[in-house]
């Protein structure tokens, strides 16, 4: 009786984002189509600055402070040149009305709380192998300020040298409220210099290295009361961090 001989179990591929996808890049091209026709010229009013400064190629990833769901597909919608990921809560997955737009757009969805692997190589995939930019909130939910971010972020752009340009948003705290009132909601980016890391830091300095890249990011949100904890910009420094020409 011959040995059967059990073939190696095989790793499930990364799923690859929406430049190696004909079917994706023209999803995409609807849902900015349809972002344009239902936030950026019926329901908000956007004064943006320094949006020349997003490289054109290059691992990049955009970090925004995050006060309202618009915040998104307004940060990414002010650049036409080049295309971007974000990464999302996986609760995104659980309600119908966001799933589809997470489908079809190729995001990424990351379990909370915990390292999430597959999300990790994902993330990492894009800013190796595609010109997609990422785009990731750090403190990985709402606030009404900016709060203690996550380091994932750190851990990307340590492992990719990947530049990162921050995004300050201003004004998206009240689009509900002036939604109910049929308003539209004057809103202000301010899309800084990039910047990257200054050389290669440990899994200690991250802390670190965050909140020298936090108080970058207060420094471009318009609104001093959204600076949160990162209020005190006298107490910024630039260890680890330094400005791309």
């Amino acid at each position: 009786m011959s040995e059967q001989t059990t073939a190696p179990k095989k790793t499930a591929p990364i799923q690859l984002t929406g430049e190696n996808s004909p079917r994706t890049r023209l999803a995409r091209r609807f849902m900015r189509l349809l972002g344009a026709l239902l936030i950026w010229r019926t329901t908000v009013k956007v004064t943006h600055h320094g949006v020349q400064n997003v490289p054109r190629q290059g691992a990049t990833i955009l970090l925004f402070n995050h006060l309202s769901q618009v915040d998104p597909p307004l940060v990414g919608g002010m650049i036409t040149f080049r295309d971007l990921t974000p990464i999302g809560k996986e609760e995104l997955l659980h309600s119908p009305l966001t799933a589809w737009m997470v489908h079809f757009w190729q995001a990424i969805p990351v379990k909370r709380g915990e390292m999430d692997m597959h999300a990790l190589r994902r993330a990492l995939y894009v800013l190796e192998h595609t010109n997609d930019m990422l785009l990731v909130a750090p403190e990985g939910h709402r606030y009404k300020a900016l709060n203690e971010p996550k380091e994932g972020f750190v851990l990307l752009a340590a492992k990719t040298n990947a530049m990162i340009v921050t995004v300050g948003v201003s004004g998206t705290q009240h689009f509900k409220s002036n939604l109910k009132r049929l308003r539209r909601t004057p809103v202000t980016l301010n899309y800084s210099k990039p910047i990257r890391l200054k050389r290669k830091v440990s899994r200690q300095e991250y802390r670190a290295a965050a909140d020298e890249v936090m108080y970058y990011l207060a420094a471009h949100i318009a609104d001093p009361a959204l600076r949160g904890m990162y209020s005190d910009l006298s107490k910024a420094t630039m260890e680890y961090i330094e400005v791309v020409e």
